[in-house]
């Protein structure tokens, strides 16, 4: 036989031998890429509906994008009031994977601050009293389908809505606030891609209901009903599925901010502190002289841009 002939045969399926035990050895992992784009994740507050919290503290010790871990993040503990009417804090701006992801996920300490300090969420009232905050589980998801792009930015807000995550609670003078139930409280918190989202700003001139507090709710166009303004689920929610809310300031002005694309209806809720206990109860609904062709319960908001609104109270509709 051919000695050079049978060399270059062995030589070949020696190669592909190798080969093979190659790949069982160093499998690739499936859906893991080198291709990398940015998140930039900020976090907000819609306003509490109570007078007497002066500050409300969350302490966020690990943010997950579906179920994995951002790299490089820090335990943090954030006043959540001092982030409203558009305003925000950064939480991670980070390197990820280049691919869609469906959920953000905080993870929060009810036993301790960023300093080491006792309770780690809670709620600051008038007094300058901590009443500390938690419930059954210390994950809060938000769901929202967004898309990371290698070599750019994605960015990212959460709207962390006190008045549907915080309740009273009767406990006694020092637990009087409480997380609302882990279910309720996973609904309380809604994830918006920043870029593509509009805002509604606007002023209210009120000489008519004699409000001590007047705030404004955004619903989807459809889905306001009056059982809204009862209290809903386990704890008792009012206007629980509006999608945001603002505000209205002492100079009238308010903003609804991060709001997707699409059409809004807008109630305007009179409240009135009746028997000064530093909790406001409802008065009505405010009704408006509108120019013609502006109809509140359709409100078209675009990506990237503002509906400016200047409204007239001409009635408060008592509920």
């Amino acid at each position: 036989m051919n000695t050079k002939f049978l060399k270059f045969l062995i030589i070949p399926a020696f190669l592909l031998v190798f080969a093979a035990c190659q790949k069982d050895e160093d499998p690739v992992v499936s859906g893991s890429s080198d291709l990398q784009g940015q998140a930039r994740i900020e976090i907000t507050d819609a306003p509490i509906d109570d007078a007497s919290v002066e500050g409300a503290f969350v302490t966020i010790t690990e943010v997950k994008l579906d179920g994995q871990s951002v790299e490089g993040f820090n335990k943090t503990t954030i006043d959540l009031m001092a982030y409203q009417n558009g305003d925000t804090k950064l939480l991670s701006d980070t390197d990820v994977e280049a691919k869609s992801y469906s959920e953000i996920t905080l993870v929060l300490d009810y036993d301790e601050d960023a300093q080491g300090n006792s309770p780690g969420c809670y709620v600051m009232d008038d007094e300058g009293k901590k009443q500390k905050l938690e419930s059954s589980s210390n994950e809060v998801k938000s769901q929202g389908n967004f898309q990371v792009v290698t070599d750019q930015t994605t960015n990212l807000v959460l709207d962390f809505d006190l008045r549907k995550s915080v309740t009273r609670s009767d406990d006694g003078p020092d637990d009087q606030y409480d997380f609302v139930t882990a279910a309720e409280l996973q609904s309380a918190v809604r994830l918006v891609q920043k870029d593509e989202a509009g805002m509604v700003e606007g002023t209210c001139q009120d000489n008519v209901s004699d409000s001590d507090k007047i705030v404004v709710y955004a619903y989807a166009k459809g889905t306001y009903s009056d059982a809204e303004k009862e209290g809903q689920g386990s704890s008792d929610i009012e206007f629980a599925n509006a999608v945001t809310s603002a505000e209205v300031q002492s100079n009238g002005s308010f903003n609804l901010n991060f709001l997707e694309e699409g059409d809004y209806e807008l109630k305007f809720i009179s409240y009135k502190d009746e028997d000064n206990d530093g909790q406001m109860e409802i008065q009505g609904s405010l009704e408006f002289s509108l120019l013609a062709g502006l109809d509140l319960n359709t409100v078209s908001v675009t990506s990237n841009s503002s509906v400016s609104l200047d409204l007239l109270v001409t009635s408060l509709i008592r509920f």
